[in-house]
């Protein structure tokens, strides 16, 4: 649905033009009377915060003194001097810019999954996506999402807009149920086309009958539109009503660039709805830029440049969205997953970046989260030559984060969203 459909234009393009799994409209009933629940929003809230392109995880967390991460990065790497090393007597350092992490991380909020990977990477960033959305590294497709898969097979609550998809299309892992899917909340909107008020009444009724008549017969397909199209007016006047007149508290939230104010925008939607009672349980947003083949980095100040830039609006974002929901009493109520489609090499490349390469680099923030570093750091020492060719080993499935989220976070049996057994992780 695009942001001003019509009834007449929605079901034309979506019940004649064909039934794709990426329609981007909720599953709530049209006529039933939709209020915010006077009871708190639900626990376990989940934001997924994708950082598109292939975050470096080598320049997040690194052995700044290791011989060999150095003569593989030369003009990457970040001066012992300028780095933050993670703990006393620690061989790890992290990025300058991922300060306020740290600041978390010594409170015991902020979990580290060095290494995330899994078995035979690919390195396109459409594949890539698609394996990490359907938990299936032989996905030629998104045919499914996990966290649809949890929305079907274990989310336990009854609230009727369990998810919320901050961008301009579905996300894949959302594949397989419907979501409302908006950029801005002002945006989700849903009208008919009458020749007279009164005819909206005529319209609604009439749009509910057909899809009641549809769903007689329907296979997943069509259910899955009817559904989401039976409940689009409704969905849209909660989501824009909740939380209207909220307002954040601005000095809390960066705001210097671009990159800045895309992470603001969106954490504030997630605190604006949280605050105001939506009881969604997971959203998601992402961030992209995180490609980083040329000019990662400041030339001769690496500490500084793109990656730095994309790093510091996450950071930053992440620890005024916690500061906020402490001002309302609800921060011990969410986690951050924070997470991307793959790594970069171990080594640069000749244009101050670094390509595509197997495992990277995960984080979950919040009060609930048990902070530490919950997989093994990789061995630099197996790095050999060419080093811009050089891949870094996975040592944590991926599959393994949402199997741990949705079995210790959220108390559910993983197998029954994931189809099969994974080792579970210390991250709660």
């Amino acid at each position: 649905m695009t942001p001003h459909s019509t009834r007449r234009s929605f079901l034309k393009s979506s019940l004649a033009g064909g039934l794709g799994a990426g329609l981007t409209l909720p599953n709530l009933n049209l006529l039933g009377k939709k209020q915010l629940a006077a009871a708190a929003p639900e626990d376990q809230i989940l934001i997924v915060f994708q950082l598109r392109g292939g975050n470096d995880a080598w320049n997040n967390l690194f052995p700044a003194k290791h011989s060999t991460f150095r003569a593989a990065r030369s003009q990457l790497a970040i001066p012992v001097s300028k780095a933050i090393q993670l703990k006393a007597n620690s061989d790890l350092y992290l990025h300058p810019a991922l300060a306020p992490l740290k600041k978390r991380f010594d409170a015991g909020e902020v979990a580290m999954l060095p290494g995330v990977g899994y078995p035979n990477p690919n390195y396109s960033h459409f594949r890539s996506l698609d394996i990490v959305a359907a938990f299936d590294p032989k996905a030629a497709t998104a045919y499914r999402g996990w966290l649809a898969e949890y929305l079907k097979h274990g989310y336990t609550g009854s609230y009727a807009i369990p998810a919320i998809d901050f961008e301009s299309r579905l996300n894949r892992m959302f594949v397989g149920r419907p979501v409302p899917t908006f950029t801005k909340p002002s945006a989700f909107k849903f009208r008919f086309d009458p020749a007279t008020p009164v005819d909206d009444q005529v319209e609604a009724a009439l749009l509910e009958s057909n899809a009641k008549v549809l769903r007689a017969g329907a296979g997943a397909e069509l259910d899955f539109t009817t559904k989401a199209v039976a409940s689009a007016p409704a969905d849209a006047n909660l989501i824009q009503a909740t939380g209207a007149n909220w307002s954040p508290k601005s000095s809390l939230w960066p705001s210097a660039n671009r990159r800045d104010r895309h992470v603001t925008r969106y954490l504030q939607y997630c605190a604006r709805y949280i605050i105001s009672g939506l009881k969604t349980q997971v959203y998601l947003f992402s961030l992209g830029g995180f490609d980083t083949h040329a000019n990662q980095v400041a030339n001769g100040s690496p500490e500084q440049g793109n990656h730095a830039d994309l790093l510091g609006a996450m950071a930053q974002g992440i620890d005024a969205f916690f500061d906020e929901l402490k001002r309302a009493g609800q921060e011990k109520r969410a986690v951050v997953y924070v997470c991307s489609e793959f790594g970069r090499r171990a080594g640069e490349n000749a244009n101050l970046g670094s390509d595509h390469g197997a495992a990277g680099i995960s984080y979950l923030v919040g009060p609930q989260v048990k902070g530490g570093v919950h997989s093994p750091y990789p061995d630099w020492s197996k790095v050999s030559k060419p080093y811009n060719r050089a891949n870094i080993q996975y040592t944590v499935d991926f599959r393994s984060v949402y199997a741990t989220i949705i079995e210790k976070y959220w108390k559910v049996d993983h197998s029954k969203v994931l189809g099969q057994k994974f080792p579970l992780l210390g991250l709660f």
